[in-house]
């Protein structure tokens, strides 16, 4: 024993942790920053004043919506869709299962901070524009302001806090359920998803989440964030590989061996990616962790266009 009380050790960790986090909001303002300095408002169907389309009548929409002029003009029904400039509603979601703690390198940060990295940037750059946005799976709706921001930031950073107390303190500690897929419950009409995901699982159970989620017109964009050792798999000799997700261990007596193999098995998989958000009008996209985080959220961001998943 060396005479420290472990609660007060706990408390210590926690503290040390948050520490951490007015840095990572600070880089998330700065990215954020970077990116709005290069783009414009992002224009789209939504309650508004100019014209946009014209589109079928579906139902559930408002029938004051019909053009009847239009209709007129052929068999169909249309209704008049005007642009929205202030956007709808943006739900944001990225993978804290344990896969995403990986790093190979003390100077690369986890695959999870560079989400949730990513994430609190786009959510500083969409508060920027004046868009609703919300964390998807959790009880609060869209909103948008300074007040959304801290909302999401907070949810976004305290349950990390609490696993890195818990875990100071084995009899409090809870079984960590995996969080590798987002929940996939209908969202409303015309709203946009971004799912951040290192999206290491079958790819069936991948297509059937994002096919719920794109029910009702709903866009998405789905970035893949993967530590270059991920990638290009460098290693030589023998080693052996643990798995962060129970997973059994798998000793290679030479990764050289099957290094062709694997980046084979890895194209094949984001292929894979990119052909189920290609069916459902999505836009699919990858990023390493050695990248810039700035690139990465200007490629998310533009990526949200309507005629970006066209």
């Amino acid at each position: 024993m060396d005479g420290v009380n472990p609660t007060l050790k706990r408390q210590q960790r926690a503290e040390q942790l948050a520490s951490r986090f007015p840095a990572l909001l600070v880089a998330a303002e700065r990215v954020a920053t970077t990116v709005a300095q290069g783009v414009h408002g992002r224009r789209r169907v939504g309650q508004g004043e100019t014209f946009w389309q014209f589109r079928r009548y579906e139902p559930g929409d408002e029938t004051s919506s019909i053009d009847w002029r239009q209709s007129a003009k052929s068999r169909h029904i249309f209704v008049r869709e005007t642009e929205w400039e202030a956007a709808q509603s943006v739900w944001l979601w990225r993978d804290t299962s344990p896969s995403m703690d990986y790093t190979s390198s003390q100077d690369l940060g986890t695959k999870r901070e560079r989400a949730d990295l990513l994430l609190l940037a786009l959510a500083a750059l969409l508060m920027r524009g004046g868009e609703r946005f919300a964390l998807l799976g959790t009880e609060h709706p869209p909103s948008t302001g300074r007040a959304a921001f801290n909302r999401l930031t907070a949810t976004v950073l305290d349950p990390i806090i609490r696993e890195s107390a818990a875990a100071q303190d084995p009899t409090e500690a809870h079984e960590k359920t995996p969080n590798n897929l987002p929940p996939g419950d209908p969202l409303p009409r015309y709203g946009h998803v971004v799912l951040l995901s290192d999206f290491l699982v079958p790819l069936p159970e991948i297509q059937s989440v994002a096919m719920r989620l794109a029910d009702r017109g709903v866009r998405g964009v789905m970035m893949q964030v993967l530590d270059p050792a991920e990638v290009q798999l460098p290693f030589k000799g023998r080693i052996k590989f643990s798995g962060f997700e129970g997973e059994d261990d798998t000793l290679l007596s030479r990764v050289e061996a099957v290094r062709n193999a694997y980046h084979g098995r890895l194209e094949d998989h984001q292929a894979g990616l990119e052909s189920i958000a290609g069916r459902i009008g999505w836009h699919f996209t990858t990023h390493r962790t050695d990248s810039s985080p700035e690139s990465a959220l200007l490629h998310l961001y533009t990526a949200m266009a309507p005629e970006a998943g066209a």
